[in-house]
């Protein structure tokens, strides 16, 4: 019986972790919509599985070539490959399946970003303009931030301004940008009503997160090796941590720690983990998941008072913990960080990636999200609502009929 070569091993533990990034997708549409009730929720995960399906698709009808092909635009985008026929060809196919497999995980990667929108904004928008979104969305947003990451030899945040990011962080700030850039668009008022939050929907989705961001940072590394398995605790003792920070600040601040603090918490700390998962010690782990926890939970109070919603927390952790995620390493890298060296070079760069993928990302899907609304139409709300009160047209003589359906998961009628 012939052994597994290397290439097999560590082939095998990215579809294992592509298959757990897949399950965190799919666990946010729980998270988020269980926060709003049980009707959110079933139109969260139809957001997420939709999105994801069109990535999917986009990605192997060329544009995973775009991510980490030979340049195209130099340090932007790379060169389209249908198909995938220079990794999925029957004579490539058969000298490795080390490059499917990497190909798998950062589709699913690409994936778990499209999803983190889709849940955010599922109550805001129809299900038509999250489609021709996220057909626009993928090629002009989330292509060339993948490219600054994923193109280690050519891509403008890792070979352009050196920036340490192990696991996707910009790609999952952009994410989080974008989202709020579309709800901008949308305004406060035009979303579903709130019903009660269902906390064993808030449980199953932070569950399937926890898990399966685990997975997105164990397969940054891309091989089976040393650091492989200090990355996994470091990832799984960063969110430990954010835990018991946020359920610490909710303590203070709002006097009943809840079930949602807790799951809020394991998300800041992992994905503040994200960045810097490669180079994390342990006692680095613990420290960048409290600060993360900390930041997001303040912001998260502070952005409730803008009364978006819910689903504007995902939003919210998104954006702050990447940061803190980016910046962290600036700050305390050994040989490079501020602290460390006293150079400002790194921290300089980390700041100016984060903050341009930030602002880019919520410019350019505010500016889309404002085409589609005077085109083929944004919001579920299609005649107006103002302060949860929706409008009513005239249908006949003297009768009217509510311009949205009553139903709490319903469709507008197109």
């Amino acid at each position: 019986m012939a052994h597994a070569t290397p290439d097999q091993v560590d082939a095998l533990l990215l579809f294992v972790c592509g298959a757990l990034v897949l399950l965190a997708a799919f666990g946010l549409a729980f998270f988020a919509g269980g926060m709003a009730g049980r009707a959110r929720a079933a139109r969260a995960l139809r957001f997420a599985l939709v999105g994801v399906a069109v990535v999917v698709l986009l990605a192997v009808l060329g544009g995973y070539g775009m991510i980490v092909g030979r340049p195209l635009i130099p340090h932007l985008v790379g060169r389209p490959d249908l198909g995938m026929a220079s990794i999925a060809g029957p004579d490539a196919a058969a000298s490795s399946p080390y490059p499917l497999a990497r190909a798998g995980y950062l589709v699913a990667l690409l994936a778990l970003c499209t999803a983190l929108v889709g849940v955010a904004v599922a109550s805001r928008l129809t299900l038509r303009a999250w489609i021709v979104f996220t057909v626009l969305w993928f090629p002009l947003v989330l292509i060339p931030v993948a490219y600054g990451v994923f193109a280690l030899d050519d891509g403008w945040a890792v070979a352009g301004l050196s920036v340490v990011d192990f696991g996707g962080s910009l790609a999952v700030l952009a994410a989080g940008g974008s989202a709020v850039g579309i709800l901008l668009a949308c305004g406060r008022g035009e979303h579903l009503r709130t019903h009660a939050s269902r906390p064993s929907l808030v449980a199953i989705g932070g569950a399937l997160v926890w898990v399966g961001w685990l997975g997105l940072i164990v397969g940054s590394e891309g091989a089976l090796d040393a650091y492989a398995p200090l990355m996994a605790f470091g990832g799984f003792l960063a969110s430990a941590t954010g835990v018991l920070m946020w359920m610490l600040v909710d303590a203070v601040v709002l006097r009943r720690p809840t079930l949602t603090s807790a799951v809020c918490g394991a998300l800041a700390g992992l994905v503040g983990a994200t960045a810097a998962s490669g180079v994390l010690t342990l006692g680095w782990s613990m420290l960048v998941g409290a600060l993360s926890a900390l930041a997001c939970a303040t912001m998260v109070d502070l952005a409730a008072r803008a009364r978006f919603g819910p689903a504007l927390t995902i939003s919210v952790v998104t954006i702050v913990g990447s940061l803190v995620g980016l910046l962290f390493p600036g700050l305390f890298a050994i040989g490079g960080g501020m602290v460390d060296s006293g150079n400002f070079d790194l921290f300089i760069a980390q700041g100016i990636a984060g903050m341009s993928v930030l602002l880019y990302a919520t410019t350019v899907s505010l500016l889309l999200a404002l085409a589609l609304r005077f085109t083929v139409g944004l919001t579920r709300v299609r005649y107006g609502a103002v302060r949860g009160i929706r409008e009513k047209r005239p249908v006949g003589s003297g009768s009217t009929v509510p311009s949205v359906a009553d139903g709490p998961d319903s469709e507008p009628a197109r």
